[in-house]
């Protein structure tokens, strides 16, 4: 089961560069990428609320008040929003593999962290001597790719 949901997080993370080629195209059509980026979103609101109406209408129809959650718990979407904008754009200043390549690079570094303090939550897992040197692997592969 472990290689499986590795496989399928390997097939989905695939598919973000297909996402930014595709709001980056969009946003051609649309008026710019701050447009396209709007109604990527608003495609993925829509199937999300449609997906979680045949999954979990309960969920739905009795949403839980928010005023107990903290608001950095917000930041997501924000994040989110920033992040699909802005890899709109660049995409087409740099092209698709040094803009994933870089992406990957930075996700692996703030996950190390992340991992390392347990912040926000999460469970601590130490930084080893293994995953400094996947790191350094990965800068050397940006390096390359760059090239």
């Amino acid at each position: 089961m472990r290689y499986l949901l590795m496989f399928f997080t390997l097939i989905i993370g695939g598919m973000i560069p297909l996402q930014a080629v595709l709001n980056t195209r969009l946003s051609r059509q649309v008026g710019g990428p701050l447009m396209g980026s709007l109604m990527s979103f608003t495609v993925g609101i829509i199937c999300l609320f449609v997906l979680n109406m045949g999954l979990n209408p309960s969920a739905v129809l009795q949403l839980k008040p928010t005023t107990v959650t903290p608001w950095y718990l917000w930041l997501g979407g924000l994040l989110g929003a920033i992040f699909v904008g802005y890899i709109t754009w660049v995409n087409q200043q740099q092209g698709v593999a040094l803009t994933f390549a870089l992406v990957v690079s930075g996700q692996i570094f703030i996950s190390l962290i992340i991992d390392h303090y347990g912040l926000l939550g999460s469970e601590v897992r130490t930084i080893t001597l293994e995953k400094l040197l996947g790191a350094a692997l990965i800068i050397a592969g940006l390096v390359l790719i760059k090239k």
